[in-house]
């Protein structure tokens, strides 16, 4: 962000001087030199921080209020061009497997020094026990995001979840799956929206982690297409973008969150 102040005063000053030189001048030739020298790292700047600038445009707007922040890691686990979804635990929905990020003790200091409350819509218990789902005044919005980038202070692998909905409740075999890979494919930062849910502006942040089977587990995980499991959901890419809706069916029963298309 330091940068790309530099470059915008840069050419500022640059097209300033430009525009107050005689265009037949060296001076002039000079200047617009200078310009182009700052309007070129001043545009990769613009794209590479876009989503700062994003976030400042956010924390205007919420200035004097307070932000529902909900940030998440879903996975995307896709097998022969089908999608698995779990049944939601709190919500009638099918959604992607993963969760919210969790915190850790030493992040709070940081928390308090950026005001930050806990989420007020859902009761505490042991499992949401230090969820990353906060309420962050606006006013702070730019540092709570340059510390969520950060990563320290904060739950930053993606096993947690997986082992808790697939592992643990016997899903998926625990000895073909004593660890997984995925890749990070993308970050998400949705546009700030107001939620009358939660009856404040949200924020919603969401890692998007693709599952790299071994050869065994992409075995497992076919052999689990094959089986009846009224916890899990295997969608088409057309009906998680449909939001669960198919086409011939009466009865439109399926609701799939729409957090899954992100995982598309």
């Amino acid at each position: 962000m330091t940068r790309l102040f530099v470059y915008f005063l840069g050419l500022l000053v640059s097209t300033v001087a430009m525009l107050r030189s005689d265009p037949d001048g060296g001076a002039f030739a000079v200047a617009s030199g200078f310009a182009i020298g700052f309007a070129i790292p001043l545009l990769d700047a613009v794209l590479v921080h876009s989503r700062f600038l994003r976030i400042v445009w956010y924390s205007i707007r919420t200035w004097r209020s307070r932000v529902r922040i909900s940030a998440s890691y879903l996975y995307r686990i896709r097998v022969d061009g089908d999608y698995l979804l779990m049944k939601g635990q709190r919500f009638d929905q099918c959604q992607p497997v993963g969760g919210v990020y969790k915190t850790h003790s030493s992040s709070s200091g940081r928390r308090n020094d950026m005001k930050i409350l806990d989420d007020n819509l859902l009761v505490p218990d042991e499992v949401s026990e230090g969820d990353l789902r906060v309420r962050v005044p606006g006013r702070n919005l730019l540092s709570f995001v340059r510390w969520f980038e950060e990563e320290q202070g904060r739950e930053t692998d993606g096993w947690r979840e997986f082992y808790e909905e697939l592992i643990a409740p016997g899903i998926l075999p625990r000895e073909v799956f004593p660890y997984i890979k995925y890749d990070r494919v993308e970050r998400i930062y949705h546009p700030l929206r107001y939620s009358p849910w939660a009856k404040s502006q949200e924020l919603l942040i969401a890692d998007v982690l693709e599952l790299i089977p071994t050869p065994d587990q992409l075995v497992q995980l076919r052999q689990l297409k094959t089986r009846s499991d009224a916890r899990i959901l295997w969608a088409t890419e057309d009906q998680v973008r449909r939001l669960g809706a198919t086409d011939g069916v009466a009865n439109q029963t399926t609701r799939i969150a729409e957090t899954a298309v992100w995982t598309i």
